[in-house]
């Protein structure tokens, strides 16, 4: 199914090319208006076809209408929960062991082949666009765009939370790390502090503690792989059941690590949304082992 979006033209945009309205002011990709520029209804101009030199009117209507894209991925008969679905926008609430992508040795049971599965049966061609990838044993919140338009406004627009149970408990009660991050190497996943490397930058709040372990909140300004897995165990409180970065499997056995909120205005409608995530059940059965039973918020 195809998806059109029509812009009603404003009297300080009269006499704009098409394109430079498109670029500059709803901000498509170049690629993207390249791409519509060869489709017969790609850019229509108060119902008619338009190039993009051609000019806009005050009053206008200018539409553009994105073919539906292949999507080539196996269905998974996997359930995962759906926590909000729009014309441009899908969130999955995640659980643990699963991949988002599709990789040479995973083709199967991913979160793309969901997706899939959700395509064929609301009859949709699709590509898999996932704007914040989690890490396989890493649950909760995952934001999809479903067209190359949603996808570009997306791109670092969705403020997340995440909660996560670490070995100790933080002297301070909110704090920040702000440390680069590098790969090891490039057969290797596992990932390092490293001046030479990219900025990372964590908050994390403690809400509650218990024997040996803590519930904390964290918010990141930038999005490395592993960030908060590396930054809490370089200040000494590895995640729960994290092995690789030193944490302890003995009450959880993955990474203790949930994406539980996410706040973000969707790109075309315009709506905000204020997504949610509980605690999955290996997650509040960690709090129990380790006695953490103040509530939090």
């Amino acid at each position: 199914m195809s998806r059109t979006i029509s812009f009603l033209i404003e009297p300080q945009f009269d006499g704009m090319k098409i394109y430079d309205y498109l670029r500059k002011e709803q901000h498509l990709s170049y690629r993207l208006i390249t791409s519509l520029k060869h489709i017969s209804e790609g850019i229509e101009l108060n119902g008619v076809h338009a190039r993009t030199i051609d000019h806009v009117k005050a009053g206008d209507v200018l539409s553009v209408t994105m073919p539906p894209n292949k999507n080539n991925s196996e269905v998974s008969d996997i359930a995962v929960p759906i926590v909000y679905d729009d014309e441009d926008v899908l969130i999955y609430n995640k659980p643990a062991d699963m991949n988002c992508h599709q990789s040479r040795r995973v083709q199967n049971d991913t979160l793309a082949n969901v997706f899939a599965a959700y395509c064929c049966e609301h009859n949709l061609s699709l590509t898999f666009r996932c704007i914040n990838r989690l890490d396989k044993n890493t649950s909760g919140l995952v934001l999809l765009a479903k067209n190359q338009h949603a996808a570009a406004l997306l791109k670092n627009a969705a403020q997340k939370e995440y909660l996560a149970v670490v070995h100790g408990v933080p002297a301070q009660k909110t704090g920040m790390v702000d440390a680069p991050i590098s790969r090891i190497n490039d057969i290797y996943t596992k990932r390092q502090i490293d001046i030479n490397g990219q900025p990372a930058v964590t908050h994390y709040e403690l809400l509650a503690e218990g024997e040996g372990y803590s519930l904390i909140r964290l918010k990141l300004e930038t999005g490395r792989t592993h960030q908060i897995r590396v930054h809490m165990a370089c200040i000494g409180h590895p995640l729960a059941g994290d092995d690789m970065y030193g944490g302890d499997t003995s009450i959880i056995k993955r990474q203790a690590l949930h994406c539980s909120r996410m706040i973000f205005t969707s790109p075309i409608s315009g709506k905000l949304v204020d997504a949610t995530a509980a605690l999955p059940e290996d997650m509040q059965k960690a709090l129990e082992s380790a006695r953490i039973y103040r509530q939090y918020e």
